[in-house]
């Protein structure tokens, strides 16, 4: 887990539709809401995390920031309505991260080597743009929207690539083109913010991105789970496979595909049932952080309470014909005093997810 993102861009830089949408419109009852993400909760993850100068500290790995953690970091901050935390976190990303010059976000940087890969990860552009967005509707102020709009602009012109007739995005503008295939991560499909940017003036061709991303999330299905890859490739004829130069895995990053189509507001079962199968399998304590794919290898470490948030949300959703027995069936211990920066995000992005469908978290 330490070193998630850092060998993932590592090796980066070495080198139907209409029928899956109709879930939207699938009935879920609402349920009260057990655990949901409030200004306490939030106080808690900012005196973990936030630095005084706006930073997001990764203390599962080495303590690094990056602008995945910027952009969850200001969501959160605006869920909880503080908008002092918010500007801090905007600020020091402006200040620090916003340095390539085609306005896109660095997205890594180490205590004492400042910015250390200045490659872009397009998972932090779309959370930090999204999150100001979402603050501009919040605090009713345009120069949010405005700096929103910017990077959704150079995202458009950099990272959407038209590939096998679909309009994909790049994980980053550097290192993920392989002769006529793509590598892509099916996590980078931030379901609720391309809702958000596609509502922008001129923003259609992000309808085109949630349309590839769907029919790439029902092609990318491995293993006797049928889970998604943590990194997969995308070939001139439209194939899917698991990518190469890549741990050949499901685990960290693909376990927000679940979590991302539900804040959007998926409820057909289709798209969470290989989750709850997995829960089923293992049981809603013991389910493995990762799972080899195709092979089906899974590893002794056990999921964070993060991952298992989760899973809880995606058995809710998946209903009981899925074999899981529903949430119930997912044991979500609180978090611990030292649980790391990744887990903890996960929890409470679980718990805002479960907010905006209405149902237990």
């Amino acid at each position: 887990m330490a070193s998630r993102r850092d060998v993932l861009f590592g090796a980066a830089t070495l080198g139907l539709t209409a029928g899956l949408a109709a879930g939207l419109s699938t009935a879920f009852p609402a349920a009260a809401l057990a655990a949901p993400f409030d200004a306490a909760a939030w106080r808690r993850y900012a005196e973990r995390f936030l630095q005084p100068d706006g930073r997001i500290v990764d203390t599962g790995n080495k303590g690094v920031s990056h602008s995945e953690g910027q952009g969850y970091g200001m969501l959160l901050a605006a869920a909880a309505g503080d908008r002092a935390a918010f500007d801090r976190m905007w600020g020091w990303t402006q200040r620090t991260l916003m340095v390539r010059g085609d306005g896109l976000v660095a997205w890594r940087w180490t205590p004492g080597g400042g910015v250390t890969d200045r490659n872009n990860a397009s998972d932090g552009d779309m959370l930090i743009a999204w999150a100001l967005l979402r603050a501009a509707e919040l605090w009713k102020t345009e120069a949010y929207r405005t700096a929103a709009a910017a990077i959704v602009k150079a995202l458009e012109s950099g990272l959407l690539v038209e590939h096998a007739g679909l309009t994909v995005l790049l994980p980053g503008r550097d290192g993920f083109r392989k002769g006529d295939t793509l590598v892509l991560n099916p996590s980078y499909w931030i379901f609720p913010a391309i809702r958000a940017f596609a509502a922008l003036p001129g923003g259609q061709r992000w309808n085109k991105v949630t349309d590839s991303g769907l029919v790439l999330l029902s092609k990318a299905r491995f293993g006797g789970f049928q889970l998604p890859p943590d990194w997969m490739a995308l070939d001139a004829a439209g194939t899917v496979t698991v990518a190469e130069g890549f741990r050949k895995q499901y685990g960290y990053d693909a376990v927000r595909v679940p979590l991302y189509l539900a804040w959007d507001g998926y409820r057909d079962p289709y798209y969470f049932r290989p989750y709850a199968d997995l829960v089923a399998k293992f049981g809603g304590s013991t389910v493995p952080a990762t799972v080899s794919l195709p092979g089906g290898t899974t590893t002794q470490v056990a999921a964070s309470v993060g991952m298992l948030a989760v899973y809880r949300l995606a058995c809710r959703l998946a209903g009981a014909g899925a074999g899981a027995g529903g949430g119930d069936m997912v044991t979500v211990p609180p978090l611990a005093p030292d649980e790391d920066y990744y887990s903890t995000t996960l929890f409470h992005l679980s718990a805002l997810a479960a907010q905006s469908l209405g149902i237990d978290p």
